[in-house]
């Protein structure tokens, strides 16, 4: 099909079907090469569709041989393809955004909750002996790990645990805390 560069900008289907299976290995080539790291297959076929739809739509708009040809179908196939990677990169960027923004929010709403549930333990320590409240205040205030808070009052780590254990029995504590306790 020797004129088919004329056929193609009298919008023949012929032409078109010339100019795909012609340059199809090309035009792949060259999306496959800009988008190979950024995106998969589903973006080079993407690709591959605009740049011969471009072809169809600006046929008319050429001028020139089929070396001319090769050489602008292989441009227009470039310039689709650095769009498509912007593109992926914008939307890669605007997802990593609205995620950052999402786990600050949950990390507010999960600071909130602890000093909630801290706040609700306040209040129901109030009944506990002295003894008990300082060691539920060195074990959820302080935070302090439980071989810590032995070292600190001089007593074994056990001991520890059975009175935490004990205390927290004692204690009608809301569900919010006894999640926080747990």
């Amino acid at each position: 099909m020797e004129d088919f560069i004329r056929k193609l900008q009298q919008r023949q289907e012929k032409a078109l079907a010339y100019v795909i299976d012609t340059y199809m290995p090309y035009v792949i080539a060259i999306a496959r090469k800009i988008l190979q790291h950024s995106c998969g297959n589903g973006a080079v076929d993407e690709c591959v569709n605009d740049v011969f739809l471009a072809v169809w739509q600006n046929s008319r708009k050429f001028n020139g041989d089929e070396q001319d040809f090769k050489k602008w179908i292989g441009t227009i196939t470039k310039y689709k393809a650095i769009d498509m990677y912007r593109k992926q990169q914008k939307k890669e960027t605007v997802s990593l955004e609205q995620t950052k923004e999402q786990e600050n929010h949950e990390t507010a709403e999960i600071l909130y909750l602890r000093k909630e549930q801290k706040e609700a333990l306040l209040v129901e320590m109030q009944s506990m002996r002295d003894a008990e409240r300082e060691l539920f205040l060195m074990k959820y205030y302080l935070e302090l790990s439980n071989g810590e808070i032995a070292s600190t009052l001089g007593i074994t780590k056990s001991a520890v645990e059975n009175r935490l254990y004990r205390g927290k029995k004692k204690l009608a504590l809301s569900e919010a805390v006894k999640e926080r306790l747990q």
